[in-house]
């Protein structure tokens, strides 16, 4: 189980240290922010047996054919919408599926967060991308930066994947406060210990780390490249930071990506989500009349505001021109879900248009319409 590959550490980071880690950011998204990309995961896989504090928001940021999945763990001064900007480039500059599970107490995701709840999410959201959406490990790549390595090399260590991404990793959280706090750093309880995990990493392993970061020395990333048994490269731009935009130059990112992992690569091999992953209802903040357990299975889904399922995709996932909006359904309806498959297919329109048998998903793409409220390059970083 998930609880029982988590670490030993403190089970709740407070004070001067919990703050510096873990300093969840006022959240820049709400349930009905990024419609069809903003999921939900139950920590048990299923809806069925999970109450909505037990649920994750994630995104997911398909790309039609795209071979590999990105499993992408944030710095701790973001959240799920401060990193959306970043992830849509990513999927569209590799052409590859991005996956992004959200921290504990961060964005609109219950609990608070720790080490131990962090690599409760990081698995469980991993979990997820491999019994749910059936994506092989050998087409998954996981991304880790900053604060977001620890989780990333606690997942590598245990699978062999396709490959390992660390941005500003760190060896452990203990050396990191012993560069500002000298020996006082050994009476601090160990975070985690990427230093003890990187030398059983099976995969192909990507470290860059800017030589003028003042946050995390990019000596870090020499011992955790050094101390690595796997296929490595270690990139370390002069005059890269902490914060830098790894975008801002194709040297410091794009160019070592495409050119260690030989992307992008294609398959025609479907990614589906089931359709309870959308339901708002499985999210504890959601405001509406009942929660999704208490929901019976002939209840509508709560789709996002202004979505219909009679949606058809072009080859980059935008709704085809001449879709026409699907009727209304009450929301405590009681028809059968046969029936409000029906009903919401069908408009004034198109009275003689016959549905199929499963609702088509509708995948949005980033640069036709969907708001950011902010970069994530714009915020600060701290571990």
């Amino acid at each position: 189980s998930v609880s029982q590959r988590v670490s030993d550490g403190p089970d709740e980071e407070s004070g001067l240290i919990g703050k510096l880690l873990f300093p969840c950011p006022p959240s820049s998204y709400t349930v009905d922010s990024f419609p069809r990309e903003l999921i939900w995961v139950p920590k048990t896989m299923s809806p069925d047996t999970s109450g909505p504090e037990d649920c994750i928001p994630c995104l997911f940021l398909p790309y039609l054919s795209a071979r590999f999945l990105i499993y992408f763990l944030h710095g701790n001064a973001e959240d799920l919408g401060r990193c959306y900007q970043f992830c849509s480039v990513l999927r569209d500059q590799f052409q590859v599926h991005v996956f992004v599970v959200e921290f504990p107490g961060y964005g609109v995701c219950p609990g608070s967060c720790s080490e131990p709840t962090l690599l409760d999410n990081a698995f469980a959201g991993f979990d997820f991308v491999r019994h749910v959406l059936k994506w092989p490990l050998d087409s998954i790549k996981i991304f880790g930066r900053s604060i977001g390595t620890g989780p990333a090399l606690a997942i590598a260590e245990q699978y062999e994947i396709s490959g390992l991404i660390l941005v500003s990793p760190f060896t452990s959280i203990r050396e990191v406060f012993r560069e500002t706090i000298g020996f006082m750093a050994g009476f601090l309880a160990e975070r985690f210990d990427n230093k003890r995990r990187i030398h059983k990493v099976r995969s192909p392993t990507l470290i860059v780390h800017g030589q003028r970061d003042l946050i995390i020395p990019h000596r870090h990333s020499q011992i955790l490249f050094e101390l690595c048994c796997s296929r490595k490269l270690l990139i370390t731009p002069e005059d890269m930071e902490h914060n830098t935009n790894l975008l801002a130059d194709v040297g410091y990112f794009v160019l070592p990506m495409l050119q260690f992992f030989s992307l992008p690569d294609y398959c025609f091999d479907a990614i589906n989500v089931p359709d309870w992953a959308y339901d708002k209802r499985l999210s504890h903040m959601y405001q509406g009349p009942k929660p999704y357990r208490q929901a019976t299975l002939s209840a509508p889904l709560a789709l996002p505001e202004g979505e219909h399922p009679d949606v058809f995709l072009t080859a980059r996932g935008v709704p085809s021109p001449g879709d026409s909006p699907a009727a209304e359904l009450p929301p405590e309806s009681d028809v059968s879900m046969e029936d409000a498959h029906a009903t919401m297919l069908t408009s004034p329109d198109d009275m003689n248009y016959e549905p199929p048998s499963t609702p088509k998903r509708m995948l949005v793409d980033p640069w036709h319409g969907v708001a950011v409220d902010s970069v994530c390059e714009d915020f600060q970083f701290f571990v």
